[in-house]
């Protein structure tokens, strides 16, 4: 088995008011995060007839899908916890991390965030989910483990 490769269980989307309260996302089945850089055209008449692109604004993401509960325990981050969240467009911090305990080889992402979408899903027969993707409205830190 490689070194360094990390099992997609162990990823973790945490969710909390500041840096010390947050906590995992209920019965998440998935999470990810997306960083983004916007480009800007320096195409010019010294391109050769290729493009070139100079760095613009850089933004980023997250989103998770759980399981839905009609009614969260005390300590859960839920859909309805989202959903204040968008209802009184209230920003929170977001931890991109490892589950168990964190090194220094480790690295773990933080910021502070708004809920930008959020909808819940109910097959036939099937397990209710909903989905959540916040929006960073600053800078995303990149920062190492223990």
């Amino acid at each position: 088995m490689a070194t360094g490769l990390v099992n997609g269980t162990d990823l973790l989307l945490k969710i909390g008011t500041d840096a010390t309260n947050e906590v995992v996302i209920a019965f998440a089945t998935s999470c990810s995060l997306e960083i983004s850089m916007d480009e800007i055209d320096q195409t010019n008449k010294d391109s050769l007839g290729w493009k070139s692109i100079i760095g613009g604004l850089r933004s980023w993401s997250v989103s998770a899908d759980a399981l839905y509960q009609n009614e969260a325990k005390a300590g859960d981050t839920s859909f309805t916890d989202f959903w204040d969240n968008i209802e009184n467009r209230t920003e929170v911090f977001v931890e991109f991390t490892r589950s168990g305990t964190l090194t220094s080889d480790n690295k773990y992402y933080h910021g502070k965030a708004l809920v930008t979408s959020l909808s819940v899903n109910g097959g036939t027969e099937d397990q209710s989910t909903f989905s959540v993707t916040l929006t960073g409205t600053g800078v995303l830190t990149e920062a190492p483990g223990a």
